[in-house]
């Protein structure tokens, strides 16, 4: 049950990229950052109730650090979907989950194995297919997405250290919430002359991110990770480029050609390979 739930949480978070990439069109990306991370927060601080004003500082702190490295993810994100395609943008996001062990064996906080070097070979192949900088595939938008995903993989790693010490999720996640709707207002303020046109497409995108995409996606992950390891929530992960590049040939009419698939396909079998491995020892 639990392993549906989590494909289901990655079908919802594939159809988000093309549902997303239209909706910036009405609002600017820190100002869709901003009204997606309202909505979850109200929705979380609704849940939380009165344990908000019982923060402990571990979770203030974590929920800063943790939002803005959140925050960073998704203005890449925003940013990169104006400039690149759904398909694209969900198959570079996805190189994340192989970051995070590059990012600790960087800082000497734990050795990368064999099998983790062998999946961001595979990736790297993979992406180089997927972009083809001699073709003039890659492009600007490539570039910042590739920023979406360090900020992810950044994320992941603070928040697994904070996680550890006995936070309390819904309050650490409504901190970070809260952090990433506050910094992503302020900067639509400063960059953003407009703040949103409001039509059909930019409500619908937001009730979609804002309640299924971050509020009960959530949930279900807090749930999920008292019944699976890491590793099979990792594979189960991998889907979610798959699901976004579906969504957009279907809705959108993307196409990446023979060539694209294949570098994004080789891209989920890095991943998929790469967290595989902790899952069979």
């Amino acid at each position: 049950m639990a392993q549906v739930a989590l494909v289901l949480v990655t079908l919802i978070w594939g159809i988000t990229f093309i549902m997303v990439k239209d909706a910036l069109n009405d609002a600017g990306p820190f100002a869709f950052g901003a009204l997606r991370f309202t909505i979850a927060g109200i929705l979380t601080l609704i849940v939380v109730n009165k344990s908000i004003f019982t923060l402990t500082k571990t979770e203030l702190i974590g929920g800063l650090v943790c939002g803005f490295c959140l925050f960073c993810g998704y203005a890449f994100q925003n940013f990169g979907l104006m400039q690149t395609s759904a398909s694209k943008s969900a198959f570079i996001t996805s190189v994340s989950v192989l970051m995070v062990p590059i990012i600790l064996y960087l800082f000497n906080i734990q050795q990368v194995k064999i099998r983790i070097w062998t999946a961001v070979a595979l990736a790297t192949i993979g992406l180089y297919i997927l972009l083809d900088p001699r073709g003039g595939r890659m492009n600007w938008g490539d570039i910042l997405t590739f920023g979406c995903a360090l900020g992810f993989a950044v994320h992941i790693i603070f928040q697994g250290y904070y996680v550890k010490k006995e936070v309390r999720i819904l309050p650490f996640f409504l901190v970070q919430a809260w952090v990433v709707s506050g910094l992503s207002f302020l900067n639509s303020l400063i960059f953003e002359p407009k703040f949103a046109i409001w039509s059909t497409r930019l409500i619908s995108a937001l009730l979609v991110t804002g309640i299924a995409a971050t509020f009960i996606s959530i949930l279900i992950m807090i749930w999920a990770q008292q019944i699976l390891n890491p590793s099979q929530i990792a594979i189960i992960f991998a889907l979610e480029p798959v699901f976004a590049a579906f969504f957009a040939i279907v809705f959108a009419g993307e196409v990446l050609g023979f060539w694209g698939y294949m570098g994004g396909g080789l891209i989920v079998l890095a991943v998929a390979y790469g967290s595989r491995g902790e899952a069979l020892k």
